[in-house]
């Protein structure tokens, strides 16, 4: 019989993917484009949070708070936060996919400022109810990471980003997914720390895409947006400078040891990270 902990991984996972067939039935339903994107969804969704849910259990034995190294016999509410954001993705993707021929444009943006919103909500819950976690640390770097590439993706295909900006942030996110799994593959752990870098970048891209999707339905002048894109992109190329040093410096580095079983080592100076 599963333990504690793997039933609430388990009752989490199930809970959200039944929360985002709600969601898109909110939207699909009312607007009328059932019949086009509902089985295409279901597919995409029940595949997505199964591998979800294989991660989870990869990383079971981090599911442990920080500092203390206590583990967790259950998915705590910061994580729920986090697991949500990441189990909106193929929402998100395939409402964006609807708005092109179908007028949700409006509820649009504000689908996608909660999903953004719920970034900083966790970060508030972890620090205030001190639920800190070594994997709610990965999860909130993935799943931001993940939410921007396949929103940049749509963005790019829907031609609301120029195909320069979508190159620019490829490489920063495919070079950090990169380092990442060779430093896990390589070295079996990996350390999570946040850099300013790091944030500034997902903050920033987030604020520039919920202004992008204004675009859709109102006459700002274009040069408004191409201002914000070209200072998102400055902070951009400054965060991939910032991790080429950084990553430099860790690949001469040991990573730190961990205590327990989980694969997220103990955050150091010079260690291995993900964010």
């Amino acid at each position: 019989m599963p333990d504690k902990l793997s039933r609430s991984i388990i009752g989490t996972s199930a809970a959200f993917l039944f929360t985002q067939f709600a969601i898109f039935a909110a939207y699909a339903l009312p607007f009328r484009f059932t019949k086009r994107y509902t089985l295409p969804f279901i597919a995409v969704a029940i595949a997505y949070h199964g591998l979800v849910l294989g991660l989870l259990f990869l990383f079971k034995g981090d599911f442990v708070k920080e500092p203390g190294n206590k583990a967790l016999d259950r998915v705590n509410l910061a994580n729920k936060i986090t697991l949500f954001r990441l189990s909106t993705l193929p929402t998100a993707l395939f409402i964006l996919l609807a708005s092109k021929d179908f007028p949700i444009r409006l509820p649009l943006v504000a689908l996608v400022a909660l999903v953004f919103a719920t970034d900083f909500l966790d970060g508030y819950v972890s620090r205030k109810d001190k639920q800190a976690t070594k994997l709610g640390k990965m999860m909130d770097s993935a799943s931001d990471y993940a939410l921007l590439f396949a929103i940049s993706i749509v963005f790019y295909y829907f031609h609301i980003i120029p195909a320069w900006f979508l190159n620019l942030l490829v490489v920063r996110l495919a070079g950090q997914a990169l380092m990442v799994l060779t430093v896990l593959v390589v070295k079996k752990q990996i350390a999570v720390r946040t850099s300013f870098m790091g944030k500034a970048t997902v903050a920033s891209t987030m604020i520039l895409y919920v202004v992008e999707l204004f675009r859709l339905f109102t006459g700002i002048n274009p040069m408004f947006y191409r201002v914000m894109e070209y200072a998102v992109a400055i902070i951009l190329a400054i965060s991939i400078l910032d991790k080429i040093i950084l990553m430099a410096k860790d690949l001469r580095a040991e990573p730190a040891g961990t205590k327990g079983s989980g694969r997220i080592s103990e955050i150091q100076q010079g260690a291995p990270h993900a964010d």
